[in-house]
């Protein structure tokens, strides 16, 4: 009997995220999280990633954005069953070939729920766990030869659940941005600014997140704050960006990032940054 045919239950625990996106927030959200305002009324992530910050947040409403249009389209498949997603990912066997036969197809060529379990798949079985794509938006990532299982039913439920609640959307950030009021709070998680080394991972999209792009962000910070929006960003602790936000309040905390192979140099510092 596969794992979703056994599933009857219900659940009552917070639901974690459904994919390992380099970057992610999982290890921290909880401290992030608590530089977000104790009350607002929706809650806007133009950058979602693995959503574990807005898992944490337990908001009820509000938008999940992300130029990741792949992303969104298994957020989405999650959210309207995810009970079907799970039936594919038991069908997907964790072999080479298996691998390197998935990672071939088009993803767009599928069916909805096909797409979703090939992205989880991949993800759970590829090297270190990365999403990356080149510049013609083809998954590239090798085998990892990983033994473990790609997903657990109970959390899928509950992540279709938490996901529920919210506008899932794709898009560019100030487009996602441009509908926030001033009860509502935004958290920003963009692509890092560079640092240097293997931990400068960008390539989410078959574009990149460049200092321009960093720049027009500051710029829609600003806007936000004379919008009387409140907002709360994470980034990476570089001159420039302390110099591109000199005007708010920014503090220091320490991530870890499991994605850089020089386990020495996993412990980092960061920036998180906010207008209130």
């Amino acid at each position: 009997m596969s794992q979703s045919a056994a599933l009857q239950f219900q659940f009552s625990f917070k639901a974690e995220p459904v994919l390992k996106w380099a970057g992610g927030k999982q290890i921290i959200a909880r401290m992030l999280v608590e530089y977000l305002p104790k009350t607002y009324r929706r809650y806007f992530d133009p950058f979602v990633g693995g959503a574990s910050v807005a898992l944490e947040s337990r908001a009820t409403s509000g938008l999940l954005n992300d130029q990741n249009e792949w992303l969104i389209d298994a957020y989405r498949a999650i959210r309207d069953d995810w009970r079907q997603v799970a039936k594919v990912l038991d069908t997907m066997k964790n072999t080479e070939e298996e691998f390197y036969r998935i990672r071939a197809l088009n993803p767009k060529t599928v069916d909805e729920w096909t797409r979703a379990a090939t992205l989880i798949y991949l993800n759970k079985t590829c090297f270190r766990g990365l999403f990356r794509v080149n510049r013609h938006n083809q998954f590239n990532v090798p085998y990892g030869r990983y033994d473990r299982r790609y997903y657990d039913p109970a959390n899928l439920a509950a992540f279709s659940e938490c996901i529920g609640r919210f506008e899932l959307r794709v898009g560019d950030f100030e487009v996602a941005l441009a509908e926030a009021e001033p009860e509502d709070v935004v958290y920003l998680d963009p692509p890092y600014h560079r640092i240097g080394g293997y931990s400068d991972f960008n390539r989410y999209t078959s574009g990149k997140f460049k200092e321009i792009d960093h720049l027009r962000l500051r710029n829609v910070c600003v806007d936000l704050d004379r919008r009387g929006i409140r907002w709360v960003q994470s980034n990476s602790s570089t001159e420039y960006i302390r110099e591109l936000y000199r005007d708010f309040r920014v503090s220091e905390i320490t991530n870890r990032r499991e994605i850089n192979l020089d386990s020495q140099s996993r412990n980092i510092t960061e920036l998180v940054i906010k207008n209130f």
